[in-house]
Formats: structure tokens, sequence, C-alpha cells
């Protein structure tokens, strides 16, 4: 009875051991000392998960001495190579993050710094976002208020990254229905020192334009001259085919036109990100044809999965094939839900 007791309360305390060691530990700049687990890491804070907490608490990486976990971590920089080892905070050096290996310490500047995580495998969850957003907008048709529903979808790897989305605006104005319908889909490979080729293909509508489908096809590269997990700058070139339908008349417009676009992604603070999307389509084959496109998205991040926002979208075509509005664009107040944390 003794020995099966000893056994018992030998166990428990080897299993309690084994849990305590298995955690993470950090330790911040004014002496604290937190247990739990590593959820994120992000380009300026760590998400670490505590006992007595429901959420992660979010630290600022200027505040933390050094963070110990069982499983060590992976630091990815911009040149794509992969450092493992211990994750070492120098709160001497803000905005300087070291990884410790078997051999020797390397510190990165956070701009040098792609992705820091743990060092773990990842699951498709971890490279895949999906997002879903409603909201209202006013479109240049009558100033019209209208109802928007938005679908956008991406699945990110180190080389490859490819996108989904939908965008539809629609109202009903006396017996007509107005409205703007979109599909985009983007694959891109990236190559060394941030180079990348890519293909797009896309499907827009507009009653505004009189457009009852454009249907285009581009295939180019670019390169990015900025190129981390909160900031990203790139520009692009390509060839684009592109074949329009009007509602006023049932032939079909073909085209070639150049493709070049810019593409902006950053975070302000902890909460906010903004993007900016600008394309410029001067036509080979309808000489003096250009067509341009600006996106402008902004929004607040709340609650892990939620976010609100606005979207202002202007497309301009300065000789469309039949005599149709020249100009359009929506401006739209939205709510929406993400499935990754933020």
């Amino acid at each position: 009875m003794f020995n099966l007791r000893f056994q018992l309360v030998f166990l428990s305390t080897l299993f309690a051991l084994t849990s305590a060691i298995a955690q993470d530990s950090l330790y911040t700049r004014y002496g604290d000392l937190l247990i739990g687990k590593v959820e994120k890491i992000s380009a300026e804070k760590i998400y670490f998960k505590t006992a007595y907490r429901s959420s992660a608490v979010d630290i600022k990486l200027t505040e933390i001495a050094k963070v110990s976990s069982s499983e060590g971590f992976l630091l990815n920089d911009t040149k794509n190579k992969n450092w493992r080892g211990e994750l070492v905070l120098d709160s001497a050096n803000h905005g300087v993050v070291g990884i410790r290996t078997p051999d020797s310490l390397y510190f990165f500047d956070q701009k040098e710094v792609f992705e820091l995580t743990k060092d773990q495998k990842k699951r498709f969850k971890d490279r895949f976002t999906l997002g879903i957003n409603l909201g209202y907008i006013r479109a240049k048709t009558d100033n019209t208020l209208a109802l928007s529903l938005g679908l956008n979808s991406r699945y990110r790897t180190r080389r490859w990254d490819t996108r989904l989305d939908y965008q539809d605006y629609g109202a009903a104005i006396a017996a007509e229905i107005v409205g703007r319908t979109s599909l985009d889909y983007s694959l891109a490979y990236i190559l060394p020192k941030e180079w990348f080729v890519n293909g797009k293909a896309n499907l827009f509508s507009s009653t505004e334009q009189r457009l009852d489908i454009r249907r285009t096809l581009t295939a180019g590269g670019g390169r990015y001259l900025i190129h981390r997990e909160a900031k990203v700058l790139s520009f692009s070139g390509g060839v684009l085919s592109n074949h329009e339908v009007f509602t006023d008349n049932p032939q079909t417009f073909a085209s070639v036109e150049g493709d070049l676009t810019s593409h902006f992604y950053g975070k302000i603070g902890g909460h906010v990100d903004l993007t900016t999307d600008w394309g410029l389509f001067p036509s080979f084959t309808d000489r003096g044809r250009v067509r341009n496109t600006l996106n402008l998205d902004l929004k607040y991040l709340f609650l892990s999965h939620f976010n609100v926002g606005i979207h202002y979208m202007l497309n301009t075509d300065n000789k469309p094939p039949l005599e149709t509005s020249k100009r359009d664009y929506v401006f739209e107040v939205k709510l929406g839900w993400t499935l990754h944390k933020r």
C-alpha cells in the first residue's frame, strides 16, 4: 500500500515538473517573470498565454529581456535564410532581435526579419487566412447608398502566395438594379532577392460603366522593396489580355494592355492596417486608351477576430470602346471578421 502511494506521488510530481519544464518563460526588463506559452510573435510584440488569463498578454519586444522555450525559435530573414535557436532580446538595443545557435549568437535589426515564430511544424491554418465583411457604400450612381459583401482568402508560404477575393455592391434605384461585382485570383512565386513572377485573373462588371463583364488574364513579375510580416511594398509589371462585353452591344471587345501595379501593406501601431493598390493599364492595341484603378483600405482591429474600416475604390477609363461613363468610384464603411486572431 505504501509503495503504491509512493509511486502515485512520485508520478504526480514528475508530471508537474515535466509540465513546468515544457512551458515557456518570459522575463521583462523590469524583472517580472511570466510562465506560460508563446502564442504568437509579431514584428513589435509577443503574445504570451498564461494560466490566469483567458486571452494572451501582448508585450512589446522592447520591454522583454529574455524568452525561453523548450521548442526553440525560428527566424526567417529578408534573404529567406532560416536561423534556429534560443530567442535573445537585448533591452539595451531597441529594435534588435538575437538568435543563439549551438555555435554562436546572431543579432538582426527588425527590418531584416521577415518572420519570427516558434520552431515547430506549421499547419494549414497557420498559413491560411479567411475574411468576411459587410458594409454600406456610397457609389457614383446618383450618390447611391447600397449594401456590400466581401470575401477574401489567402494561402501564403515563404515561396508561394495565392489569393482569392470577391466583392459585390448592389442597390435598387426605382426599378433598376445598380451594382459592381469583382472576382480576383492571383498566384505568385517568390524568387531569390525578393523578385517574383505572378499571374492574375479577374472578372469585373459595373452598371455605372455599362459593363456586363470584363475578363482579364495577366502574366508578369516584379520585386518586393520591403517584404516583412508587418510591412510590404512591391512593384510589378506585365502583359494583360482584356475581353469586354458592354450592356448596349453584344460584341466582345478584345485588347492587349500593359500592367503596371504597386502594392503597399503596413501596420500602424498594433490595431490599424493600411492597404493601397494602384494599377495602370496602357493599351497596346487601342492607341491612346489608358485604364486606371486605385484601392485604399483602412481598418481597425478589435476583439481578436473583428475589424471596422473604410474602403475607397476608383476606376477610370479615358477611352472606353463605347460611349459610357469614364469614371466610377465607391466609398464603403464596413464591418469585418477574420479567421486568424490579430
